[in-house]
């Protein structure tokens, strides 16, 4: 399955961070894709029974339109048409007097009686009811099996049809769920499918195999008993139930993606539904409106955390962020013993080692380029580093860090002493720009993400969240 996450990190120390930060980097990589422009609109596309089960976002997206939210549920372009999807599938259809070309099963605004009624006897057989509205001058015949109500209204003095309403009464999920496979969670009413779930799974086990290999799954990297492959689906799990409940509360907050947000989604699922194998799609269920939705979930999901913390605070002092970049000679004044631990060289060697370093010292004072005169005489693989307060290199003592920074622009240390040995410490910059403005950034986004935190604590606690135990762990990574 084609790959569609950016996951870059080591193992144990980073993994958990990465896993939970997908709600806003999960669609990054993508952003090269160049946009693919969506298919004419057919004929069919107008027959609105189509699209009962599906969502909003699928029937704008398919008609080409953009439909106001009147309440809770309820979609419509004024005079034209309406929607309900209370739970963000579509459950009704309505045609009103301004309609043209939508259809409801063939029957359009306008037609003549006879003719639509021709047409729903056949699909219903008679009318189950009629009914007079005086103040519309209109009749109302209603018909109904056991999936669907019709509603056909027709102007008693013209005989034309003035509005058709159709109610499917079968739609239980906010997803269509055709061949979907088993549920295997419910966060409150929301339900996630197999093929869904699957998607991020195998999203996931593309990466890890890329960079690790396929025996990582069984592996015990935290030592914990638990083998890497349990502790990913969990992690997976727990990203797509942060989706649902974000999507969910995204409706709430009338949060939604614009026209050109919709047709991204759509873009990034076709180029990941055209590298999915046939095999794939058929043993994973997997289809391009799923791929859709999936993108679609975590557009707005980016959407809605870019919402609610755009008003953080981005007051950042220099002295909380300030970096400096320095460069270092060191001479080693001691070495590894037997047991792995540093100790002193032998008296001889180490006066040899205070003599090199002196000698470098000098040299550097004098003007020569100091990182050449390192490059060929440091006896550290690292020359170079750009660090803040108490961020400096983890193998020094504090002694580096506080001499690095007691330096100006320019200015060459004297020997600074460590547990390694002598060094010489050159400040390239006490204040490095470009490094202090990624710090800045760095700390303003991590207050964005406490306080998304924070409301997405409040929103978890009002789902109850059912996973299907036995489903889930049934499925395998090492297969």
């Amino acid at each position: 399955m084609k790959g569609t996450y950016m996951n870059i990190y080591r193992v144990y120390n980073r993994v958990k961070d990465k896993l939970r930060m997908l709600i806003k980097t999960a669609l990054l990589i993508m952003l090269l894709i160049p946009f693919l422009s969506g298919c004419r609109i057919d004929e069919a596309d107008y027959e609105l029974t189509n699209y009962t089960g599906k969502s909003v976002d699928t029937f704008e997206k398919k008609i080409k339109t953009q439909l106001t939210k009147d309440s809770n549920g309820v979609y419509k372009i004024e005079g034209v048409l309406q929607l309900m999807a209370p739970k963000e599938a579509i459950t009704s259809v309505t045609l009103l007097e301004g309609a043209k070309e939508y259809k409801v099963f063939g029957v359009v605004i306008g037609m003549e009686k006879a003719q639509a009624e021709t047409r729903l006897k056949q699909l219903y057989g008679p009318e189950v009811n009629k009914t007079i509205e005086t103040e519309k001058n209109s009749i109302t015949n209603t018909y109904r099996d056991k999936e669907s109500e019709l509603y056909l209204s027709y102007d008693i003095d013209t005989g034309l049809v003035t509005e058709i309403s159709y109610y499917n009464l079968s739609i239980e999920s906010t997803q269509e769920l055709t061949n979907a496979g088993e549920l295997i969670a419910l966060v409150g009413d929301i339900r996630v499918y197999y093929n869904e779930a699957m998607v991020y799974l195998k999203s996931a086990q593309e990466i890890y195999e890329a960079e690790y290999g396929k025996g990582i799954w069984d592996v015990d990297i935290f030592g914990d008993g638990g083998s890497f492959g349990e502790y990913i689906k969990d992690e997976v799990l727990k990203q797509i139930i942060q989706l649902k409940v974000i999507r969910d509360k995204a409706i709430e907050l009338g949060i939604s993606l614009t026209d050109e947000e919709k047709e991204d989604a759509a873009a990034y699922a076709n180029e990941h539904y055209m590298g999915i194998s046939d095999a794939d799609r058929d043993r994973y269920l997997i289809t391009r409106d799923l791929l859709e939705r999936v993108y679609s979930d975590n557009i707005l999901a980016e959407k809605v955390f870019e919402t609610l913390t755009i008003d953080v605070d981005t007051n950042v002092p220099d002295v909380h962020a300030q970096q400096i970049t320095v460069q270092h000679i060191l001479v080693y004044s001691t070495e590894l013993n037997e047991e792995g631990k540093r100790v002193l060289l032998p008296a001889q060697q180490r006066n040899s080692a205070l003599d090199k370093i002196n000698g470098l010292l000098e040299r550097a004072r004098s003007g020569e380029d100091f990182y050449t005169l390192a490059e060929t005489n440091s006896e550290h693989e690292v020359i170079e580093y750009t660090f803040g307060r108490g961020e400096g290199p983890e193998e020094f003592s504090d002694t580096f860090e506080q001499a690095a920074f007691n330096l100006k622009t320019g200015e060459i240390s004297g020997l600074i002493t460590t547990d390694y040995g002598w060094h010489i410490i050159y400040c390239v910059t006490d204040f490095n720009k470009d490094a202090t403005i990624r710090v800045k950034e760095a700390i303003i986004e991590e207050r964005r993400t406490e306080l998304f935190a924070e409301y997405y604590s409040r929103w978890f606690s009002e789902y109850d969240v059912v996973i299907n135990s036995d489903a889930w762990d049934a499925i395998s990574l090492g297969d």
